[in-house]
């Protein structure tokens, strides 16, 4: 292969002619002489392969040519004459070169924009990465390849072990500049309670925890009642209490519940909700000065697995639900 390389001298300097890995594929011994006449803008070129060398099919780079621009231009003109192409049998293949226009432009030095949402621990094995990139930017999460649309928005589901999990998030602009961001997701391990009735010695995780009053079932609706700041606690819930309505609030993530003592309806996010159907007259209330509250209708509105075993009585509560 041989053709005479022109380009304009007044906005490019060359630097290097480097030889690609396309025509080395087979190890065969490639020549690649040239010569560059810098004063005129002209760069002879041509490329042989020799020994026991065959025709190759397909495409790759065979060289690449290294310049340096040396002022801005809107256009720019490279172009290459007296192309030959010959196969194996130096048989001459026809070839057709459309010049290569494109501007030269002050090197922008502006990283890309890049945006990524925060995420809040969780107890989850997997989690989304959502944010947003300069559209013309390329992007990596971990030096793997991420596809954006046209406006540069990216979501990705990830995995997550226990405990930290880093992401380096890096947008490169064309110019090559580089934005970084550095995304840790905390996944904590899931929380298993295990409470007894008659019992005041709740197992968080194995862990043991005294508790001032142990649950107790109620008679008349056969329900599990129990002092709530234990369950609320080991979650990071937050649990309120005002004296003067007799009201429990309690909040964690978007769920806020509200309840009050001696009332069957409770609110869930502001919205009326009977605590239990099927026994309407369970409440909360007061015990040997002690608030105790419907287990299962709090656990399952804050997202536990509640689970019973009769033989032993004991309640395990898991969070989050599995599903």
């Amino acid at each position: 292969m041989g053709f005479d390389l022109h380009y304009p001298t007044d906005a490019m300097k060359y630097l290097e002619i480097e030889q690609g890995p396309f025509l080395a594929e087979d190890n065969a011994l490639v020549l690649m002489p040239y010569n560059v006449r810098e004063n005129d803008g002209i760069i002879h070129f041509g490329i042989s392969r020799a020994g026991d060398a065959r025709g190759i099919n397909g495409s790759g780079i065979i060289a690449t040519f290294h310049f340096t621009a040396l002022k801005q231009m809107e256009e720019v003109k490279i172009d290459l004459k007296n192309l030959m192409l010959l196969d194996p049998s130096s048989i001459e293949i026809k070839v057709d070169f459309e010049p290569l226009v494109f501007e030269i432009h002050e090197l922008d030095t502006t990283p890309p924009f890049i945006e990524v949402e925060e995420i809040d621990p969780t107890y989850y094995s997997s989690a989304v990465i959502n944010g947003t990139v300069d559209p013309d930017a390329t992007l990596t999460i971990n030096d793997d390849p991420i596809e954006t649309d046209e406006e540069g928005i990216f979501s990705l589901e990830v995995e997550l072990e226990v405990g930290d999990n880093e992401f380096i998030i890096v947008a490169t602009s064309r110019a090559r500049i580089e934005n970084m961001v550095e995304l840790i997701i905390v996944r904590m391990e899931p929380v298993v309670l295990k409470l007894q009735i008659g019992n005041t010695t709740v197992h968080i995780n194995d862990r043991a925890v005294e508790i001032e009053a142990a649950p107790f079932v109620d008679a008349a609706s056969g329900r599990t009642l129990v002092p709530i700041r234990i369950v609320t606690e080991s979650i990071g819930a937050n649990i309120e209490w005002d004296g003067a309505e007799q009201k429990i609030t309690i909040n964690h993530h978007d769920v806020t519940i509200e309840l009050w003592i001696g009332r069957p309806i409770a609110h869930i996010n502001g919205i009326m909700t009977p605590i239990d159907i099927d026994s309407p007259s369970l409440s909360p209330r007061i015990v040997a000065g002690r608030t105790v509250l419907p287990l299962r209708f709090v656990a399952d509105n804050l997202g536990f697995d509640v689970g019973w075993e009769g033989a032993t009585q004991t309640i395990t509560l898991t969070y989050p639900k599995s599903s």
